[in-house]
């Protein structure tokens, strides 16, 4: 199993724990798990504060299987394939980048979803509108596997609305890809404060990526808007490297580096 999901295991197993009250229960469950594994079973038995083994219960076999882990069963060719992309807006958006990566995105047979403070026509930043698929408690981000903001003077509106912000600090703890363009770069940077990541200048046409979180000052929509979308690392082309991104379906380094625990969410 990868890191993160030895993790999760552990996690799990302890959160269940938690929930019997009879020391028995805890108790001769650790020592089945010690059985299973030393180190699952000292992280589960100080979790759940049960006795901590002092040595193993028996020697691990020390076989593994790559099946066991879901790192195994994924695409050979990475793929953005049917993966359900949230769209953040409020009144004021860029229309304009909007359009370009929900194009651009279902060309590669991708899911795009309007989400704003409320269902229905939302403002661009000219006369335009664009309808809401669904509002922000109506969605919340954990329906979804990345998470996009553009740029625009509705981020104002979205730094105002709580529920805004924390369905951006949901997402980046559960490991969700984000991606942000122009003044969007500063509302992740300074007021959803996601800790650790490294931000794009708003003034640059760069692409940076840091913890799964894809950033660039200007967005090229002519390019986004035609041609085939690449699935592949690109420094200089957005559409290209959030796709990458999305495609590695979490970003797991978040956890395993101890950001997602300093967000709350």
């Amino acid at each position: 199993m990868a890191p993160y999901e030895k993790k999760h295991l552990i996690d799990a197993i302890s959160f269940e724990l938690d929930h019997c009250d009879d020391p028995i229960v805890y108790e001769t469950y650790t020592k089945v798990l010690n059985c299973i594994d030393y180190e699952m079973a000292k992280k589960v038995a100080s979790n759940v504060g049960s006795t901590v083994p002092d040595k193993p219960g028996r020697d691990n076999h020390g076989k593994t299987s790559k099946p066991l882990s879901q790192v195994y069963y994924n695409p050979k060719n990475p793929t953005v394939a049917a993966r359900r992309i949230a769209i953040l807006v409020a009144d004021g958006f860029n229309l304009d980048e909007v359009k370009a990566l929900c194009s651009s995105l279902s060309r590669a047979k991708a899911k795009t979803f309007i989400i704003g403070p409320h269902r229905g026509e939302i403002r661009a930043s000219g006369n335009d509108h664009i309808k809401a698929d669904h509002h922000f408690e109506g969605q919340r981000s954990t329906l979804f596997d990345a998470l996009y903001i553009p740029s625009g003077h509705h981020i104002s509106q979205l730094a105002k609305n709580g529920r805004a912000v924390q369905y951006v600090r949901e997402a980046f703890g559960h490991c969700k890809a984000i991606g942000a363009t122009g003044v969007a770069i500063g509302f992740l940077r300074d007021t959803v404060d996601l800790p650790g990541v490294e931000f794009q200048d708003e003034d640059s046409s760069h692409v940076k990526t840091s913890y799964g979180v894809v950033t660039t000052g200007k967005l090229d929509v002519k390019s986004a808007s035609t041609g085939p979308l690449r699935v592949e690392r690109d420094s200089q082309d957005f559409m290209a490297e959030f796709a990458y991104v999305i495609s590695r379906h979490r970003c797991y380094e978040r956890e395993m580096d101890g950001l997602t625990s300093r967000v709350a969410f």
